[in-house]
């Protein structure tokens, strides 16, 4: 479990079961179509071996592919995609207890956290997914990551 601050509001996100886990990521790659050409810079961001500039400059590829994605997709299944990114997050309330984020009733308003949220998401759901695919080392060349 992973927790994050963004703009004073705690997110915590929990590992997903293996089969909602395949499905999002499946959904995920079919969106990202349009954003292979921000691959490299996105991969530099993975792992353990990272810089703080891998870093920055990998969460810059996701916000350049996420905008690419905007731009070609299909408007509501895009609106579903990222409002299913976001749901498996949880956010502590008031009381302190943890619930699955409501786009809606937890995004309206703060437009400005969406985009921190979903990057923490995918980050926690699937940065070891990548590390652990068989060609990991495979990709990585040809994405220009040494």
């Amino acid at each position: 479990m992973a927790e994050k601050k963004i703009n004073g509001r705690t997110f915590r996100v929990e590992p997903m079961l293996a089969t909602d886990a395949l499905v999002l990521q499946a959904r995920l790659f079919k969106a990202l179509g349009p954003a292979v050409a921000h691959f490299g810079d996105l991969m530099k961001g993975l792992g353990k071996d990272k810089t703080e500039a891998d870093e920055a400059k990998s969460n810059a590829a996701a916000l350049a592919s996420l905008a690419s994605i905007f731009s070609q997709g299909e408007p509501e299944q895009i609106a579903k995609l990222i409002k299913d990114i976001a749901e498996v997050a949880q956010i502590r309330r008031e009381s302190g207890d943890y619930d699955h984020v409501d786009l809606d009733g937890d995004m309206t308003g703060k437009a400005k956290d969406l985009f921190p949220l979903l990057l923490f998401v995918l980050k926690e759901q699937f940065t070891d997914f990548f590390q652990g695919l068989p060609g990991f080392g495979n990709l990585k060349k040809v994405a220009g990551v040494s």
